[in-house]
């Protein structure tokens, strides 16, 4: 049986996730709002909005959404404020609450929800964790150069040369780099 982390691993390939649509909080996997809009186009979910409340600092929103013969219905809320007096501190509590419903019942019907992954926008929390674009650029370099270590040791050399043209493509010097270094490395103690 698949673990959690599998599961969310091959959800992520099958809706063309890409490592900036995800981030990891202290206790739960995030997806962006570029990463829940790529899977309810992917998924091809259609979601009915309908207004519960509108204040000026408090509102809630409701989403039916449909995918493959399902539906669901779920709420977003967003009260204005700072520190325990609200959930947002954004003016625009509206957009919030639309915001969290949409999350909420993309990420249900997706199968994203009961693997322990949220929306970005469900809590200011959750922004706050957010990695900087510098995080996440080294993230990235750091990722690819274990998959360089492991195409070495499995001895896939057509995995490793598609990493480094994507490096290349994408002017990741230091992974181009690291190739280099541990293939001729490879090459002379292979030659001894």
């Amino acid at each position: 049986m698949a673990t959690r982390k599998q599961m969310l691993t091959d959800l992520y390939k099958e809706n063309g996730l890409e490592t900036e649509d995800v981030f990891k909080h202290k206790h739960y996997v995030i997806i962006t709002r570029s990463g829940i809009d790529k899977i309810q186009a992917k998924q091809q979910i259609n979601i009915d909005y309908e207004v519960i409340k509108c204040d000026k600092d408090f509102s809630v929103v409701k989403a039916v959404a449909e995918h493959d013969g399902r539906s669901i219905q779920t709420f977003g809320s967003a009260l204005h404020g700072k520190g325990g007096s609200g959930n947002t501190t954004t003016h625009y509590v509206m957009e919030m609450a639309e915001k969290r419903a949409m999350s909420r019942a993309v990420l249900k019907l997706a199968g994203f929800y009961e693997l322990g992954a949220y929306g970005e926008d469900e809590s200011e929390d959750f922004k706050a964790s957010k990695p900087t674009p510098t995080q996440q650029y080294n993230a990235k370099i750091v990722a690819l150069k274990k998959n360089l270590d492991k195409a070495l040791a499995e001895g896939d050399i057509e995995w490793a040369t598609s990493i480094y043209d994507e490096a290349e493509a994408n002017d990741n010097t230091q992974v181009c780099n690291y190739f280099d270094q541990i293939f001729k490395t490879n090459e002379k103690e292979t030659a001894a």
